[in-house]
Formats: C-alpha cells, sequence, structure tokens
C-alpha cells in the first residue's frame, strides 16, 4: 500500500530475530543485526529527527559457500554519517570487507586511498566511516566494487560548474546509432523491443544518474520515510516510460550498470572467502540507498546482471579509451574485445589498514590468476555462440508448436 518492497530483516522481522534464525547464524553476523536492531529502535525514539537523517535499510544475503553480506543504505554526507556512525562502526568491527563507493571521476579503485589520506577528498562521510573502523578495531580489507568511471569520458551524466546538478552529456547521434548497431548484433531481441537509435536514447537519458533520469523520478513521490527509515525509489522503467517495482527488460544506464557490476563483484569476493584466498567472515556493503532495489535483485539473478553488464560494454571499457574521445568508443561497439571485457568485470582492489592504522596497504589479489581463469577460454566463439542461439530457438519452435497443438 505504501510502495515499499524490502528485505531488510528489520522489516521482516519487527520484533526481532526468530530463534532458529539465530541457531543458524554466525556470531558475527548475528551481532550485526542485532546492532542494527539497536540502531532503529534509538532513532525511532527521536520524536523531531529531520526526516533525511532517518536511517537507511540493510539487506542480508547468503551467498554461496555461507558468506554473509549486509547491503548497508548510505547517504553521502557528513551530518548523517555523524548520526549513525557510532552504530555504523559497531557493525564494522565485526566485518571481514567494508565495500567503499568511489568517485564516478575517479579510475576505479583510486577511491579508498584518496578518501583516506587527501583532505581534498575527505568529506566527513565515506572517510570519516573508514577511519573510525579502523579505529574500532577494523584490521582487514577495505575495497571498491561499483566501477563505474567517467574520468576520462562522460555518456551518462555531467556535473555543471556548480557541482549541484546532473546533466545528460550532449552526445552526437552516431553514439546511439553506433550502440543501437551493437546491440542489434549482440542481443538482437532487446534491439528489436527497443526499435531505433532514437528511442535508445530516450531510455538511456531516463535511466541516467541525471536530472532527467532516475534522480528525478524520485524527487516525485519515490522517497518514503516510515518507521524510522527511508526508502528510496526504484529505477526500473517500463517500455511506455513509468516506473517499475521490478526489471523489465530496458535495464540500460550507468546507475544499473554499476549496480549489475558490483553484485557479480560480490560474488567474486565471496568466492575468494569460500576458498580461503581471504579471510571468511561478514561483507559490509555500503552504497547510496538508491542503489538497494537494483543491487539486490541483480545478486539473486547474477546470470542477468551478467547481460546488463555486458550490454552496457561503453561503461565496462570507458577506463580504457586512451584519448577521451566519443568515436573510441564506436570502437568498443564494432569491435568489442570480449576477453579485455573479461577482465574488467573480473578486477579487484582490496587496501588493509597498516599495524599502526596510519596508512592503507595494496593486498593485490588478481582473481582470474589465482583461479587460473584464461578469459580465452571463458567467451565461447562465434561458432559455440551460434550453436547455442540455434539451439534455443529449436527449443522455442517446439514449445510453440506444443503450445499451439
Amino acid at each position: 500500500e505504501k510502495g515499499i518492497i524490502s528485505s531488510d530483516f528489520r522489516d521482516l522481522y519487527p520484533r526481532g530475530l526468530p530463534r532458529k534464525l539465530k541457531r543458524v547464524l554466525s556470531p558475527e553476523a548475528r551481532e550485526i543485526m542485532e546492532t542494527e536492531y539497536q540502531h532503529l529502535k534509538e532513532i525511532k525514539k527521536e520524536r523531531d529527527i529531520p526526516k533525511l537523517l532517518n536511517d537507511c535499510p540493510i539487506h542480508y544475503f547468503r551467498l554461496p559457500g555461507g558468506v554473509d553480506l549486509f547491503m548497508k543504505g548510505y547517504l553521502h554526507n557528513e551530518v548523517w554519517q555523524n548520526k549513525h556512525g557510532e552504530y555504523l562502526k559497531k557493525m564494522n568491527k565485526e566485518a571481514k570487507v567494508i565495500c567503499i563507493e568511489g568517485f564516478p571521476k575517479i579510475p576505479f579503485g583510486k577511491s579508498l586511498e584518496l578518501r583516506w589520506s587527501n583532505p581534498e577528498f575527505q568529506w566527513g562521510d565515506y572517510d570519516k566511516l573508514m577511519k573510525e573502523a579502523v579505529d574500532e578495531g577494523f584490521i582487514d580489507l577495505f575495497t571498491e566494487i561499483d566501477a563505474r568511471d567517467e574520468s576520462k569520458i562522460e555518456m551518462d551524466s555531467t556535473e555543471t560548474s556548480l557541482g549541484l546538478s546532473f546533466l545528460f552529456p550532449d552526445l552526437p547521434d552516431a553514439f546511439f546509432s553506433e550502440f543501437f548497431k551493437f546491440l542489434a548484433t549482440q542481443h538482437p531481441k532487446l534491439a528489436e523491443e527497443i526499435g531505433a537509435p532514437e528511442k535508445l536514447k530516450e531510455y538511456l537519458v531516463a535511466l541516467s544518474s541525471t536530472d532527467m533520469g532516475v534522480p528525478a523520478r524520485r524527487r516525485e513521490g519515490g522517497r518514503i520515510f516510515r518507521n524510522g527509515k527511508q526508502y528510496w525509489s526504484f529505477p526500473y522503467q517500463t517500455k511506455e516510460g513509468k516506473t517499475s517495482f521490478k526489471p523489465t527488460l530496458f535495464e540500460l544506464g550507468q546507475h544499473l550498470f554499476t549496480d549489475a557490476l558490483a553484485a557479480i563483484k560480490l560474488h567474486l569476493i565471496a568466492r575468494l572467502m569460500t576458498e580461503g584466498k581471504i579471510k571468511k567472515g561478514p561483507i559490509i556493503d555500503y552504497e547510496g540507498v538508491g542503489h538497494l532495489s537494483s543491487k539486490a535483485f541483480f545478486l539473486k539473478h547474477p546470470e542477468y546482471a551478467m547481460e546488463v553488464v555486458l550490454r552496457m560494454i561503453n561503461e565496462l571499457m570507458a577506463g580504457r579509451v586512451k584519448k577521451g574521445e566519443i568515436s573510441e568508443i564506436y570502437d568498443v561497439f564494432r569491435k568489442p574485445n570480449w576477453q579485455e571485457a573479461v577482465k574488467e568485470i573480473a578486477k579487484l582492489v582490496f587496501k588493509k589498514p597498516s599495524s599502526n592504522g596510519k596508512e592503507l596497504l595494496d593486498e593485490k589479489i588478481d582473481f582470474l590468476e589465482t583461479f587460473n581463469l584464461d578469459p580465452e577460454k571463458i567467451v565461447p566463439s562465434d561458432e559455440e555462440i551460434e550453436k547455442i542461439r540455434e539451439k534455443i530457438r529449436k527449443s522455442a519452435a517446439k514449445k510453440e508448436k506444443i503450445e499451439n497443438a
């Protein structure tokens, strides 16, 4: 009735965790959950708290191999961090990996060090969260998983001179034409549903991180405040341009690309844990609360997450361009290098606090090398892909024949 769909355990079990669930949870996961129950209880006591300082949802997942993942909605705001920091650092003490959102204008993997040691990038939010985690006793790994990279080229949003608003970049018609041709070749069903390059542009604008995209729908009533928490709108869009509670096949744009790729990287981190390559224990992923619903979906459906990442290959390979010219992206559309795309998808960046807690040290882990995976063998050949397509066509024809009978 309120337009809220939540998998926050505090919504599923408002009176507290059931005993059966408590018994099967790890002590660390149970402590994180109990901390969040107490957190919400204290927030609810405050009658005059400004709405935007309300708590954000936290979603729990049990990843393959029995890895506990907590996705905590976060507001990039110093005041919000100060309000909730005491509870966040209690949770962080129990984590083995803490995921911190990076700066879109900075190459993937470089934001952690900037937040930690560069005053220009210390805004009193994530940087403070990281420092307080270490002060509280966190000694394990920080990482970035949101791999958007606008450092060389912008294809989704561009900041105004004041840095207060976001506009869709003035991309040439050729960009949308080349993008549509790419989809027609690699994802013909989606291209058929979209219809034309001009329509593709409409979807990309509507699903962008701009004042014409997802944030605009949020301002139009897509933010709900209830029982001490704030729930933000869904980024999905129907063919008719309406907001949807669930994915619709038209998942495009940097916002959803970022969430899909983050979900894949979380699965990779869990695999490292289950194979004993890094310490096993809770992962806490902090990211803007507007990303929660889509990341939750992609975590449950990593095969579709991969599909979304590959259809947005321009965003995946944006950090690889040399001159920062849009024509370089046309080459990505025309001749996608899937082996290099696999390397980008599998790229992980870890930082570990030094023993004195004063600096961050690199923890180099190459996922492909660790598991002896060859990108050349991961990606099927054109011939193998055609055999798969033919098998799908025959299956669909057989199904149609049965239904008609």
